[in-house]
């Protein structure tokens, strides 16, 4: 299994892995859905995010700390791993970023937007990670959520065939995740801390890398990226049957 860039030495270290895995077809085409999300309701009609107080938890590398930074917004970033902090500061001088616990940490500052991708299914307490977020948020603020789900093709394939083998716990391709989601389980546990759901939105409903990794075959043919390229991501049911999930969420009390 390739190394995570959590497992990393070095901040250079962590920056490499990172964006080695990040621009791969798997990655770039869940920015994309992220990106278009973010652009069709937190920024509205708005030109940029100027003015803007975004809270990234577990930011990585970075790509998405860049992101908010070239619209204008100010970036405070929460992250336990220390090298791949330093690497998110060392490209990111302009952001803020706390070595700290999401689930526990405090900030004396309120903020327009959580964005916690890929973060939530590594968290033993979600719900008092949510809480903590909801306490981070101003009124009315929102959180976006982006994580595994076990309503979709690539669960039944895959996750299938390791509990046939007796890995009954299997939580994907990173052995650090405590569980998976759904839209149901999300909703439930955001609306116990205080968040009403916005809009779905999904990504990889084909499992190409089961393909690419066994049969050699490449995982840029376009029938594997369809739903996400003709949109359909975003509309239900597909919102809600990707291996990817995401939530965006306003704060509600």
């Amino acid at each position: 299994m390739q190394k995570s860039f959590y497992q990393a030495k070095t901040p250079d270290e962590a920056l490499q892995i990172y964006f080695d895995g990040d621009n791969e077809l798997y990655g770039q085409m869940k920015n994309k859905a992220i990106q278009t999300v973010l652009q069709e309701t937190v920024f509205t009609k708005k030109a940029s995010l100027r003015g803007a107080k975004v809270l990234e938890i577990g930011p990585g590398g970075g790509v998405w700390t860049s992101y908010f930074i070239r619209n204008g917004a100010s970036v405070t970033c929460v992250d336990m791993a220390e090298q791949v902090l330093k690497g998110n500061q060392k490209l990111h001088p302009e952001a803020k970023c706390i070595l700290a616990n999401a689930t526990t940490v405090k900030i004396n500052e309120k903020f327009d937007l959580v964005f916690a991708k890929d973060v939530i299914e590594h968290i033993e307490d979600d719900i008092e990670f949510l809480k903590n977020m909801s306490d981070h948020l101003k009124p009315s603020g929102m959180i976006l959520i982006n994580t595994q789900n076990n309503v979709c093709l690539n669960y039944l394939i895959q996750g299938g065939y390791h509990r046939l083998m007796g890995n009954k716990d299997w939580c994907g391709w990173d052995p650090t995740h405590v569980r998976f989601y759904n839209s149901r389980s999300l909703k439930t546990k955001l609306a116990a801390s205080g968040f009403r759901c916005m809009k779905w939105f999904g990504n990889y409903y084909f499992p190409y890398r089961i393909l690419a990794d066994h049969l050699k075959i490449p995982d840029t043919i376009a029938v594997f990226r369809a739903i996400e390229m003709t949109g359909l991501c975003y509309r239900f049911p597909f919102n809600k049957l990707g291996w990817n999930i995401g939530v965006l969420a306003n704060k509600i009390n």
